[in-house]
């Protein structure tokens, strides 16, 4: 895969992956918060609102680990993980995803 960033609304990479190009937009926290007192699991949260990238990245900087989606898959402008989803088998998995998409 080759990427380059640039710099425009919705996204934030263009990556060549098997002759196609594909946008990514790239969404990073930095560690996941309580969502309130019931709930016990800490979650990771990121705004998409006016995305329009084909995927997207979803970073946890304190992990150092990330999660791809597909922009079609996503239909608000909240997107949560909880945190144990940021494991290193889930990043494999999005990532084979991507790319046998293209």
């Amino acid at each position: 895969m080759e990427c380059h960033h640039v710099n425009r609304d919705g996204a934030d990479l263009w990556c060549k992956v098997r002759g196609s190009i594909i946008t990514i937009e790239v969404k990073s926290a930095s560690r996941p918060l309580m969502q309130n007192k019931e709930v016990v699991t800490p979650t990771y949260n990121f705004n998409i609102r006016k995305q329009r990238a084909e995927w997207f990245c979803f970073v946890a900087l304190d992990r150092q680990l990330l999660i791809l989606r597909p922009g079609d898959d996503l239909h608000t402008t909240t997107v949560r993980f909880k945190q144990f989803e940021f494991n290193e088998q889930n990043q494999r998995r999005t990532i084979e995803e991507l790319l046998n998409s293209c």
